[in-house]
């Protein structure tokens, strides 16, 4: 058992769900937040101590204090489609930084981060890259990359994570009965949900603090094979593509997330899902 320590999973949700309950299993002690009250029942039957936590932007919440009274927490807060700001998110986890100084107790936070922060040109997309973000998302995602890992007051991993793929989030239903989709012979990068929990557990496992990490799988298929290749086997209609291609389209490089973890191997291949 690992009752000396204590992770804290902001944001138990899609992926954040299946990160606390394999930490765990593996006899950690799991703090989750979740913004559904009804939800509190389900986290606590997985063995996870159930907290109601919402960030509006500022974090509130039932018993917070409590909540961020841990070793390790985990940030997988959603960067929401639906902020027509996307500052928003910026303040979000400005609020939560301010709890974890005011808590004490956290020394090491893990941000799920995107590999959509490098820009779309980027062929080779490697965490030491030197690059400039090219939208207003990928410009928020980076500056809170940099306030974290440029914090005083405990140490950080950056997770950039690939397209999830996955339970309710079929490739085959991504793109499916679309039309004039440009950029046909651009490749992919997806990892699948499994992949990207054991990628966040193998951080905390490893203690691997201070790096930046890309979370891809190694296939990168162009769009137009692997979706509609997936489209017809889930007994769908396929995408149908244009002949615009911008460029070359960018693949994300997985070779330092193998560096840092000797014997990783990806348990989900894309033409497979």
């Amino acid at each position: 058992m690992r009752s000396d320590q204590v992770i804290g999973v902001l944001g138990c949700g899609w992926l954040g769900l299946p990160l606390a309950q394999m930490l765990v299993s593996e006899g950690y002690v799991v703090k989750g937040s979740t913004t559904n009250e009804k939800k509190l029942e389900e986290l606590e039957g997985k063995g996870v101590v159930p907290f109601l936590v919402r960030c509006d932007p500022d974090v509130q919440g039932r018993n917070t204090a409590d909540f961020f009274c841990a070793d390790v927490l985990v940030l997988t807060l959603p960067f929401k489609r639906s902020f027509n700001d996307p500052s928003q998110y910026q303040k979000q986890i400005d609020s939560v930084i301010a709890w974890v100084m005011k808590a004490g107790r956290i020394k090491f936070v893990i941000f799920t981060s995107s590999t959509s922060v490098y820009p779309s040109h980027m062929e080779d997309a490697r965490e030491d890259a030197v690059f400039l973000p090219d939208s207003p998302r990928a410009k928020v995602l980076w500056q809170i990359e940099q306030d974290l890992l440029n914090h005083p007051g405990f140490a950080s991993t950056i997770v950039r994570l690939a397209g999830l793929f996955g339970p309710d989030r079929e490739i085959g239903q991504f793109l499916a009965q679309k039309k004039d989709l440009q950029n046909p012979n651009h490749p992919v990068n997806l990892i699948h949900q499994d992949d990207a929990s054991r990628v966040l557990f193998s951080v905390i496992e490893c203690n691997i603090c201070g790096e930046i990490i890309n979370a891809c799988g190694d296939e990168h298929p162009t769009r137009k094979e692997l979706y509609t290749k997936a489209a017809l086997v889930k007994g769908l209609p396929p995408p149908e593509f244009s002949d615009v291609n911008e460029g070359k389209g960018k693949i994300v490089n997985n070779a330092k997330l193998k560096r840092l973890l000797p014997g990783w191997s990806f348990s989900r291949r894309l033409l497979d899902a």
